[in-house]
């Protein structure tokens, strides 16, 4: 870093002096409960609110993750004017907490010899406020820009601010009283600023146009804004930019950890308490949240975040019954009263997943963040966009010429970039393709010959598992003989023309073993239930591992000995799918076989009245149980035939 160029971060990396500011809080509008307890939404919780913030010692009302009605007073309950005190009893969800002091901003309007940033008027420069930079930011043309709290610049009063030294600030190490501030850069211009209502109005209750921000027109060129937020941990290097938290996203607060950098405290964390709040600070409403984060005079402006995702502007604070309480403007609706302006996200670098030879015709491939834009400059060339698709990859075809290709990427999220990733090419013959067996391909039983197509005249040299030499033939072919058995095989190829050695293409495939027979149960098989299989039998590859799952199943497993296998079955009705893998070398084939089983048959009731038979016993049927019967010739050949057919239904092999 140069002396004269200094980097701007997001959240506390600059300061401004704030006017001192005090109020109380006015909840989300709430609705009417019916059990006795206070409302927390609508119309007429709003309405009660209004009319509590009204009486003495009440500051703040507001609602929590367990929809509570927490109300913030300067008094204990029992102290409290008759108003509220009933309100408090009245409801059976009511919380009181006992503040410290009335909320309030977090600024001085004391002049200090510069810190964190200061925001002036130029006609007086010595009136001015000491405040934290919440987030670097955009104007809406794409320019430059930091976004703080409104109260901050006196309802516009103060329109130019400047940069401080970091170790003249409290949270580096300066004067708690600000005596060490020290000016060492000039900033912004004031574009827009907001505190209350529009136009710095008082604000309203349920209006979400009462919040508290201002954004800045960055001026000065030589620096540097970065979208990340410092920890506070490297201001005696002056650099706050050494170790800071990038911001990602912005998002509405969630309860649950939160966290805020600025010029006083540095960096603190708490909880959100409260959301849906309106805050009233010194007499002007403000809609935002309720943390537990710990702040102070001077932090107002600063960054307030969760995660990566920034969340709020600092806009004041106290100390409550359990400790601090710090109360932020919600970030994105602040920003939408702004004409425009947006906080500036970092986005990751893009990273190159092709190798550093690519064959002509091939691709260069990358990844980086999904559904934004790849912006490429090839060294001597006109940058050119890529889509980077939903899965967060990126492709563009090779230049169409062999030679040495210099290029450098970022990824473009609207006026976001990404840190540039610079990468060479060599840019190669286009490589020998594989025509069998192909990148892939499953081969039953054995491959003999590994083919493609090349150069005419190329020599092709095969690596990987196998090693071997071939001539691209007038035909533009070439192949190797091999005895490949069952296993998975990776192969590589290059040809060489001319002294030139072109790119590799490798194809990956396996051999695997044919697929087991079954000879029972019977494919497509109907069985009685008295003649439901009670074992998957068939043959296979000597000592390949047999595994049989039914309907999805696992049924058992077993080993091939003497060219058979047999896994037993649980004889029951109803319609199977049983399939039956061989593994071999860790490839695999499988047979699958559907049969059916029909129910058991039930046993019928005792003999109608009148059967003539004993009870119990079967009705006559008009032939004794010993009645003879003949098989003819004829009979016996059709019941062969039939046997013959179905022993015919099994099943082909499948892969």
């Amino acid at each position: 870093m140069t002396p004269n160029k200094r980097r701007v971060l997001a959240g506390g990396t600059t300061a401004a002096i704030i006017l001192a500011l005090s109020g109380a809080l006015i909840p989300t509008a709430a609705t009417a409960d019916e059990d006795g307890a206070a409302p927390t939404s609508g119309a007429s919780f709003d309405a009660n609110a209004k009319q509590l913030l009204t009486t003495d010692g009440v500051e703040a009302v507001g609602t929590n993750a367990d929809g509570q009605v927490v109300v913030y007073t300067t008094a204990p309950q029992d102290s409290l004017p008759g108003e509220a005190d009933a309100f408090v009893d009245g409801h059976s969800n009511v919380v009181v907490k006992v503040l410290d002091a009335p909320l309030e901003s977090l600024a001085t309007t004391d002049v200090v010899a510069g810190a964190g940033y200061l925001a002036f008027d130029p006609a007086s420069p010595e009136v001015g406020g000491l405040c934290s930079i919440g987030f670097s930011g955009w104007t809406p043309t794409g320019d430059p820009a930091i976004i703080s709290a409104g109260h901050c610049t006196d309802d516009g009063a103060y329109t130019f601010s400047a940069l401080t030294l970091p170790t003249g600030d409290p949270a580096g190490g300066g004067d708690p009283e600000n005596g060490d501030v020290a000016l060492v850069d000039g900033l912004a211009e004031l574009s827009f600023s907001q505190y209350g209502g529009p136009g710095n109005s008082t604000g309203a209750s349920g209006d979400l146009t009462s919040t508290d921000i201002s954004v800045w027109d960055v001026q000065n060129d030589d620096l540097t804004l970065l979208p990340e937020i410092t920890d506070w941990t490297t201001s005696a290097s002056e650099d706050l930019s050494l170790s800071t938290t990038p911001v990602r996203a912005v998002g509405a607060p969630q309860f649950g950890t939160v966290s805020k950098s600025g010029r006083t405290t540095g960096l603190s964390s708490g909880q959100v308490t409260e959301t849906g709040v309106w805050a009233n600070v010194s007499g002007r409403l403000v809609y935002g949240f309720l943390t537990s984060a710990n702040s102070a005079e001077g932090d107002s402006g600063g960054a307030v975040y969760q995660g990566n995702t920034a969340v709020g502007i600092l806009s004041g604070g106290g100390t409550g019954p359990d400790g601090p309480v710090m109360f932020a403007a919600d970030l994105q609706n602040a920003l939408s009263l702004t004409g425009g302006y947006t906080v500036a996200l970092y986005v990751d670098a893009p990273t190159v997943t092709s190798p550093a030879q690519v064959g002509i015709g091939g691709a260069i491939t990358g990844t980086g963040a999904a559904g934004q834009t790849l912006v490429v400059t090839q060294a001597e060339g006109a940058p050119f966009e890529v889509p980077i698709d939903g899965n967060g990859n990126w492709s563009f075809p090779a230049p169409p010429e062999v030679g040495e290709y210099e290029f450098s990427a970022i990824v473009r999220n609207g006026f976001n970039e990404s840190a540039a990733t610079p990468f060479a090419v060599a840019v190669l013959p286009a490589a020998p393709v594989f025509t069998s067996p192909a990148n892939g391909d499953r081969i039953v039983s054995e491959v003999t010959e590994i083919s493609g197509t090349g150069e005419i005249g190329a020599t092709v040299t095969l690596t990987g598992d196998v090693t071997d030499e071939a001539t691209v033939g007038e035909d533009g072919t070439w192949s190797v003989e091999v005895d490949l058995g069952i296993d998975a095989y990776s192969v590589s190829a290059t040809q060489e023309l001319d002294g030139i050695t072109s790119a590799s293409a490798t194809s990956a495939f396996a051999v695997i073993p044919t697929a087991p027979i079954v000879d029972a149960p019977l494919a497509g098989g109907a069985y009685a239930f008295a003649s439901a299989p009670t074992a998957a039998t068939g043959t296979g590859i000597e000592e390949a591992a047999i595994s049989v799952t039914l309907n999805g199943a696992d049924a058992g497993s077993t080993t091939v000995a003497d060219g058979a296998w047999s896994v037993p079955l649980t004889a029951q009705a109803g319609e199977f799918s049983l399939v039956v893998t061989q593994t071999v070398n860790g490839q695999s084939n499988s047979t699958t076989v559907s049969y059916e089983v029909a129910a058991a048959p039930t046993t019928g009731g005792g003999a109608g009245e009148g059967s003539g038979s004993a009870p119990g016993s079967l009705a006559n049927t008009g032939m004794t149980d010993a009645t003879p019967y003949v098989v003819t010739a004829a009979a016996l050949l059709l019941l062969g035939a039939a046997l013959l057919t179905v022993r015919r239904m099994r099943t082909r092999n499948t892969l």
